[in-house]
């Protein structure tokens, strides 16, 4: 991997985007989120944390090591963008709030904000200890295709200023993970038609390394029988 972030104490002042996520694939919609977020945020660097076993997760995902190299692929060049992989390396259910206390921990001068699409804000208040959130980093709310409104409960208003939750503008990106793995699913069917369609698909859907990598190992293709 060459977009690791370093590991050990670091004491310098950083503004840093975090974007969480299975990545099961990384696809344009979330390196648009990333592109938004950085510059709505004025961000040093943005780290992408892929999710171990995340708990909201019931179906069982592609390896840590695909779903890495693919954001590897993916964010490559990208100046300032990174992967830390710490809830990877984490056993049990991974939640931010335990990813949040470690980096305040390990990256005490940092600021950052953490990421999510405008659909998880009404779902924001059923996380794991969330209002202690608020105390390691901002909350950045992005509209993503589909979601014209964010919504914003009630129990999430009293924290809606700058120094806690705040707006990030995005422009729409319609893509969606579920979408990629099916066609994914048909790059090898034997239908010369379908198997063309679903590889246009995909290549309008993920970088160019994140397609090859998908195709060259058979991800998401269903099992011989």
């Amino acid at each position: 991997m060459h977009c690791l972030v370093p590991r050990g104490p670091d004491l310098t002042h950083k503004t840093v985007v975090l974007i969480g996520g299975s990545f099961d694939p990384v696809h344009l919609g979330h390196l648009q989120m990333a592109k938004s977020a950085q510059a709505h945020c004025m961000a040093d660097e943005v780290w992408f944390i892929p999710a171990g076993r995340p708990w909201q997760k019931q179906r069982e995902l592609a390896s840590n090591r695909h779903r890495t190299e693919m954001l590897d692929r993916a964010i490559t060049g990208a100046p300032g963008w990174r992967i830390h992989t710490c809830e990877l390396e984490r056993e049990g259910d991974t939640y931010t709030i335990d990813t949040l206390e470690d980096f305040s921990q390990r990256y005490p001068n940092h600021r950052f904000t953490w990421i999510i699409g405008g659909d998880q804000v009404r779902n924001l208040p059923t996380w794991k200890d969330w209002e202690s959130l608020f105390d390691f980093a901002r909350i950045g709310m992005v509209e993503r295709a589909g979601v014209t409104f964010i919504e914003i409960p009630t129990d999430l208003q009293k924290y809606y200023d700058r120094e806690h939750l705040i707006r990030v503008p995005m422009p729409p990106v319609a893509v969606s993970s579920t979408d990629i793995r099916r066609n994914a699913a048909l790059l090898g069917h034997t239908d010369t038609d379908i198997r063309d369609t679903a590889r246009n698909r995909l290549r309008n859907s993920v970088a160019p390394g994140v397609a090859d990598y998908i195709e060259t190992e058979k991800l998401y293709q269903p099992l011989p029988e």
